[in-house]
């Protein structure tokens, strides 16, 4: 009878493996490369591009060697348009090329694009320019932005401009309302907003205080009462902080781009305090993003070095995979030449990453498409 027991038990448990019952011992899967798009570009300068976008099976990148905003369906993953600004192009520095950030206006076929001294505004349905937004006349471009859907304010960033300041913009009447300027600021980077507690969080590359780096809090009323100001900061060590995105529960993660002889690190900060919730070895980043479908972060890092230590050359690009839920980094994933730029479809489960030409297995410039698991 016991034998008869213990059968019936090995059984029933090599069952419930097989159709998923038992615990999952298999590890996490890897993202892979699905294809690469190509996109006409030119070799000098090499390809030039900086923030991607994605909404209801479009992907948008802003390209200065076209000058325009590159359309790709994601159902095909195809280049279908190029939508001209007009956009300056690829100058002769970073800072005086466009087109740049691109903020999109969920719902509305409507996307705001950073270009030098204004913000351009384009219908995606009519894929033609329909306003154009005068920031300065300072020859410096419009850089990174982000959006408060609670209070129709689009925030867009002008880190070469000296002070840098910010820029409010009313998506009700597509004007600037006003500016906040970052006196003693190095520049400023990346941006977002978190509805939770209704305030703009923003990079600064470094003050007096945190000369590597501070995450800036600005309080939306703030901004709609015509005065914003920063309401907090907190230091982010030797971070040289650039990419910024709001992951589960109260975390945000803040991709590092540090100083030479410093270690490659990601942040991951809770929002409210500041605390830091994990310092996670991998970094040299640009643009970075959160799939909720896979609560996984990708963090494509031009300036990746095999070494971890930040360095001025020698770059290995990597994309890093870090999970959401134990905030680790799950994969180092090879990207190519000068990869900084990161969307995601999450209803596909697919990861855009524009890279120039030289990498192995990245020859021509173009867009990479990874699944996201």
């Amino acid at each position: 009878m016991a034998k008869c027991f213990m059968t019936l038990m090995l059984l029933t448990a090599a069952a419930l493996a097989g159709c998923g019952g038992g615990d999952n011992v298999s590890g996490p899967t890897q993202p892979k490369l699905l294809t690469n798009i190509a996109v006409p570009n030119a070799s000098s300068p090499p390809f030039s591009f900086d923030i991607g976008y994605i909404e209801a099976g479009k992907y948008y990148l802003t390209d200065r060697n076209n000058k325009a905003v590159d359309v790709v369906d994601t159902k095909s993953n195809t280049l279908i348009a190029q939508i001209l600004g007009p956009f300056i192009g690829a100058g002769a520095t970073t800072n005086e090329s466009g087109p740049d950030g691109i903020v999109g206006i969920t719902g509305t076929n409507t996307i705001y694009v950073g270009d030098v001294d204004s913000v351009k505004v384009i219908d995606t349905a009519a894929q033609k320019t329909v306003n154009t937004i005068t920031i300065s006349n300072s020859g410096s471009r419009v850089d990174e932005g982000c959006y408060d859907p609670d209070d129709h304010l689009v925030m867009y960033t002008s880190p070469g401009d000296s002070p840098p300041f910010v820029t409010f913009i009313s998506t009700l009447t597509q004007q600037a309302v006003v500016k906040l300027p970052f006196n003693g600021s190095s520049g400023l980077e990346a941006c977002t907003y978190d509805p939770a507690s209704k305030s703009f969080l923003i990079n600064n590359d470094g003050t007096s205080a945190n000369p590597n780096g501070e995450l800036d809090v600005i309080t939306a009323s703030s901004a709609v009462a015509g005065s914003p100001s920063v309401s907090k900061s907190f230091p982010l060590g030797k971070c040289g902080p650039a990419g910024i995105v709001l992951g589960p529960n109260n975390d945000v993660l803040i991709g590092c781009d540090p100083p030479a002889g410093n270690p490659l690190i990601t942040l991951i900060l809770d929002r409210t305090s500041g605390a830091i919730q994990a310092t996670v070895p991998f970094g040299g980043v640009d643009q970075v993003n959160y799939d909720p479908a896979s609560n996984r972060y990708f963090l494509p890092a031009r300036h990746y070095v095999t070494s971890g230590t930040a360095a001025a050359s020698g770059f290995s690009p990597q994309m890093g995979v870090i999970d959401g839920a134990s905030r680790r980094l799950l994969f180092q994933i090879p990207v190519g030449t000068g990869a900084h730029s990161v969307a995601i479809d999450s209803t596909l489960g697919q990861v855009y990453v524009p890279f120039q030409a030289g990498a192995t297995g990245f020859p021509n410039g173009g867009i990479s498409v990874f699944s996201t698991h």
